[in-house]
């Protein structure tokens, strides 16, 4: 979502940051005209709705007003507000795994970037739904979860396979730690900010933590692999005294106590 998969999203959301101005007006998140379609335009009020105000208490009839609609026009597209729930966890989810998928290659990147400049807030809107459903643990957080770091594990193999990204000793765990770091950095940013001392602002957050991210997933931050190596032959062992004392007959005989022997 080359580098690291990290790496390449902190990249984006730095761009992201600095073409993002108050001044830009929030695009449909579907990329379609806005009054061409209600549907579409529904759900990028909702979005943005729920991304703010949460998932606790009822939105219907401001997203309706927002949307310059009324509420029973939703309630015939999504049938109620848990629908429309729903249309929207997929609605960004299917966008979260597109963006991914494009990025795996480099034209696919630069032709993500080119889409972000012209619509810099789509990616922010959706960015801050995915944190608050992570956040409120909703019922779809553990799709969202789920999805994101099967996509997360799908790119570092592809990579390791073409030597873009270095091998791995374990793979499915570096997406959990790639995807769940973007996580924490969604979910986390009041933390963030204030122990930055930044005012509340993802753009300046994002601007802050790009290049010791960049450094980190391009550099590594050791100068050396003796850190690696240690923790590796570390696991190793301990991995292996985990299987022998699973496995009937394969440990290390027990020596007798002063009760056995007696």
């Amino acid at each position: 979502m080359d580098v690291v998969l990290m790496g390449k999203l902190i990249r984006l959301l730095t761009r992201t940051a600095m073409m993002a101005g108050d001044q830009i007006r929030t695009p449909p998140l579907s990329g379609g005209p806005q009054d061409d379609d209600q549907r579409a335009r529904v759900l990028d009020t909702a979005v943005i709705h729920f991304a703010a105000s949460g998932f606790a208490t009822p939105g219907l009839a401001e997203i309706a007003r927002t949307a310059g609609l009324a509420t029973d026009d939703i309630l015939a597209l999504f049938g109620d507000e848990e629908g429309l729930r729903r249309a929207c966890d997929d609605h960004v989810l299917e966008a979260v795994v597109g963006w991914a998928r494009e990025k795996a290659t480099l034209e696919g990147m630069r032709e993500v970037m080119r889409s972000y400049q012209a619509d810099p807030r789509n990616y922010q809107a959706q960015m801050a739904y995915l944190g608050r459903v992570v956040v409120e643990n909703t019922p779809a957080a553990p799709r969202f979860i789920d999805v994101l770091v099967d996509e997360s594990e799908a790119i570092i193999r592809a990579g390791i396979r073409d030597g873009t990204m270095r091998p791995s000793d374990d793979p499915r765990a570096l997406a959990v730690l790639t995807a769940t770091t973007v996580l924490g950095l969604i979910t986390m940013a009041p933390h963030i900010e204030r122990a930055l001392g930044l005012p509340a602002s993802q753009q300046q957050m994002l601007l802050r933590l790009a290049l010791p991210a960049l450094e980190i997933y391009t550099h590594g931050l050791y100068t050396n692999d003796s850190y690696l190596t240690l923790v590796r032959g570390a696991v190793s062992a301990l991995q292996q005294t985990q299987q022998e004392e699973q496995t009937p007959g394969t440990g290390s005989p027990k020596a007798p106590s002063q009760a056995d022997s007696s």
